[in-house]
């Protein structure tokens, strides 16, 4: 991005931050491995964490068996594998985001519905390029870099080193600005100065601004906070995924046309609308979903907990 944000590794050499300096150099040296040797391993890490991460695994069960609600045990068993397979390689692909060059990252990558970002681009009021927490949503996040510019938007991590190495490695990417979601602002600025905004909204962010919609099988807290800033700016919604192809042949980063007549009157009826926008991605790309996440923790008033 052309404002890189600065690390400064001085401040992170006492020695509780050996063991992420030693991840971080690994994380390095893998970049380098080629692409089908990285995922394989990616992989078995992953079914590792299947065995070692019970309490994950059981988040995973409920959500897939709310979502596919025809599904057999074994059918479910099986997703849920892949998703830990894909958690695993979402570590390599971390160090490709990274630590690989701008080149190669073009070279293994191929667009489907580029015209629809470059339409919805087209009027100057700014694209909200909405997408969902998939697995390999640091990879895509790098990847959509190379096509447009853009400002990112990202939750801080809980462990200082590790925030300041992933805004530093993110902001480097090529595209504009990086933002903490917090800072409402300068996404806003960001959409009215025409800057496309990459945005997930598809997590349970609690008491903050939030309706219940449907999504995946439930009732799900979700932000309004998408229809409100296209309703400010103008901003159209292009809904974008992207998706791990078979026998390390790359990527495939897959923009959808822009949602028609966004945002609603009813913010509800908006807010649902996001839902489905995401859901879809979901549903077309299930074994790369983040199904670990308790996306239905808060309830609607009344209805039992799910997890």
């Amino acid at each position: 991005m052309s404002n890189i944000i600065p690390l400064d590794a001085r401040s992170f050499l006492a020695p509780k931050y050996w063991p992420l300096w030693l991840v971080f150099g690994l994380m390095r040296l893998s970049a380098l491995l080629p692409l089908r040797w990285s995922q394989a391993l990616g992989a078995g890490i992953g079914l590792l964490l299947y065995r070692l991460v019970p309490s994950r695994r059981r988040v995973a069960r409920i959500n897939i068996r709310q979502a596919y609600p025809d599904y057999t045990e074994e059918q479910i068993r099986q997703l849920n594998r892949a998703c830990f397979r894909s958690l695993g390689i979402a570590f390599f692909e971390t160090s490709l985001a990274w630590y690989a060059s701008r080149d190669y990252l073009r070279s293994i990558t191929v667009v489907e519905g580029k015209h629809n970002l470059d339409e919805a681009a087209a009027n100057g009021k700014g694209v909200i390029l909405l997408s969902g927490h998939f697995t390999t949503l640091e990879i895509g996040g790098a990847l959509m870099c190379l096509q447009t510019r853009l400002n990112g938007v990202y939750k801080k991590a809980h462990d200082p080193f590790f925030d300041a190495m992933m805004a530093h490695h993110r902001s480097n990417w090529g595209g504009n600005d990086l933002l903490e979601n917090s800072n409402v602002r300068g996404i806003i600025r960001g959409l009215r100065e025409g800057i496309a905004t990459w945005y997930a909204p598809d997590q349970d962010f609690g008491d903050q601004d939030t309706v219940f919609t449907p999504f995946l099988g439930g009732m799900a807290t979700t932000l309004t906070a998408t229809a409100r800033m296209a309703e400010m700016t103008g901003a159209a919604v292009v809904p974008f995924y992207q998706k791990r192809l078979e026998n390390a042949q790359g990527y495939k980063l897959v923009l959808m046309p822009a949602l028609e007549n966004f945002p609603d009157d009813d913010i509800e009826v908006a807010s649902a609308r996001v839902n489905k926008a995401i859901e879809d991605m979901v549903y077309a790309n299930p074994g790369q979903y983040g199904w670990v996440h308790k996306r239905f923790k808060n309830r609607p008033p009344g209805v039992p907990p799910i997890y």
